[in-house]
């Protein structure tokens, strides 16, 4: 079966990638259908907004085939091990803030220690209980993931050095939410401007359930382990993860918006350059701004109303000094940092130097002042030193 047939519409799709999807992974149950909305929505503006290319076509097409593989996937593994749904979660570390703040290093960093378990971007698009790691490439998901991260790469292998992925690693929680449909990444991808609309206003509490549901069947095996979670898209909807685990920890990278939100448009742009017809830089500059203010603005009510979840860390703070920004997380969940942590901390560092990323405010339409200004909120009430 082909992707998406030159012929068929997105709208028209739905069934035909319902379909390959049951192909691909020989598996029937989608579960509930708290996720067709989204689906809808998000097919709709495909065809009506985002002016694709070919390419452009096959990989967003891509993207909801995946998330339908692992809904299918997830139902099955939930199904055969029930007993996950009794599985109590220890207060996660949950990170976030604005994207190209961090987030990804610290993560990976905080994954490095022994007593923590990170979401596997193999395991976070086709959800099951953690095998064990040497029986990883039997499975057809890993090699899945394998297949299409190595393709990402070749076709773009400059995203190499702006953000790393693979399939063993850690990754960003949006791989399991865009299994509702339910997540900021499909605006970063393609310019979908109703499906935006859309997710802006749509309740988040169904699609965070069904995440900490993954946290449990993932973890089934390792309920001594603490998650550590990140991905900058919690901003958005920090009422729906606390009410789903009121107890998590919330660390909060930050950086000058001068620097942060330049950067993520030249990701999203580098994401982008293949998909659309007609890449429009400056168009993508203003959707940026305004989603990432909004993001933030979302975050202060909450941290407004919920200090006490909160650790700060600073992007220069985590350059100059990730290892007291590790013991001071650490101290907050009320662990000790070892040494053995410490020096598989320290071999992590030194085997991963800051990649250069090169990018040009002007290029989006973004001049510092206006950045400034949309953030002035943010600005005010951060109490942490934001140069690098």
């Amino acid at each position: 079966m082909q992707l998406l047939p030159q012929d068929l519409s997105f709208p028209d799709a739905e069934d035909h990638l319902h379909d390959l999807a049951r192909v691909r992974t020989g598996k029937e149950d989608f579960g509930d259908d708290e996720y067709l909305e989204g689906l809808r929505v998000l097919l709709a503006s495909y065809e009506e907004d985002a002016d694709l290319s070919p390419e452009g076509r096959l990989v967003c097409a891509g993207l909801v085939l995946t998330a339908l593989c692992g809904r299918l996937e997830a139902q099955a593994a939930m199904r055969d091990h029930p007993e996950h749904r009794d599985l109590a979660l220890r207060p996660p570390i949950i990170i976030l803030g604005l994207p190209r703040t961090g987030t990804t290093a610290l993560h990976k960093l905080l994954c490095c220690d022994s007593r923590h378990q990170g979401l596997e971007l193999w395991l976070a698009q086709s959800p099951m209980p953690r095998p064990p790691r040497a029986r990883w490439a039997d499975h057809a998901a890993y090699r899945r993931c394998e297949a299409q991260t190595r393709a990402m790469y070749a076709a773009a292998p400059e995203m190499a050095s702006i953000h790393a992925m693979a399939p063993d690693e850690a990754d960003e929680c949006w791989n399991v939410m865009r299994q509702s449909f339910a997540s900021v990444t499909f605006e970063c991808v393609a310019r979908v401007r109703s499906y935006a609309a859309w997710w802006r206003d749509c309740d988040m509490r169904a699609a965070y359930r069904r995440w900490a549901d993954h946290l449990r069947l993932i973890g089934l095996h390792e309920p001594e382990k603490r998650w550590v979670l990140k991905d900058p898209s919690h901003l958005f909807a920090l009422p729906a993860l606390l009410e789903v685990l009121p107890d998590a920890i919330l660390v909060m990278t930050h950086r000058d918006p001068v620097r942060s939100i330049p950067s993520v448009c030249s990701l999203n742009a580098t994401a982008r350059s293949r998909n659309d017809r007609v890449p429009d830089d400056e168009a993508l500059g203003r959707e940026q701004l305004d989603l990432w203010v909004r993001g933030i603005e979302r975050a202060l009510a909450l941290r407004e109303r919920r200090p006490e979840r909160f650790v700060d860390v600073a992007f220069g703070e985590f350059v100059r000094s990730p290892l007291s920004v590790v013991e001071r997380i650490h101290a907050r969940a009320g662990v000790p940092t070892d040494a053995e942590t410490v020096t598989g901390m320290q071999e992590w560092l030194a085997a991963h130097p800051s990649p250069s990323h090169a990018y040009e405010a002007s290029r989006f339409g973004l001049v510092p002042d206006l950045i400034r200004e949309r953030f002035a909120g943010y600005l005010s009430e951060c109490d942490v030193e934001l140069e690098d």
